[in-house]
């Protein structure tokens, strides 16, 4: 079973922008993985809100960043079976 929790930490208001930042930081299997994310939203809304709203954000660009990182290690396992068993990767 995987240990996973997240964290809204270092929270801020921009007046001037009307966007509340913050890091939200994701902790997984001993790995403590930070994000820089921003809201815009009043400054009367909820903490709760704002919250679910820059966890989401987060874990938006969490999943980007996660699929660029599967993506790129078929292309090295790809490579690596080309390169040592002289198959043509498949494109």
């Amino acid at each position: 079973m995987k240990l996973y929790s997240a964290q809204v930490r270092d929270l801020t208001f921009d007046a001037a922008e009307q966007r509340f930042q913050a890091d939200v930081i994701f902790h997984e299997g001993g790995e403590q993985v930070t994000y820089p994310v921003e809201l815009s939203a009043p400054f009367t809304a909820s903490f709760e809100a704002v919250s679910r709203g820059l966890m989401v954000r987060a874990r938006a660009i969490r999943k980007q960043e996660r699929g660029a990182s599967i993506a790129s290690l078929k292309s090295i396992a790809a490579q690596t079976v080309h390169i040592r068993y002289g198959i043509a990767p498949v494109t």
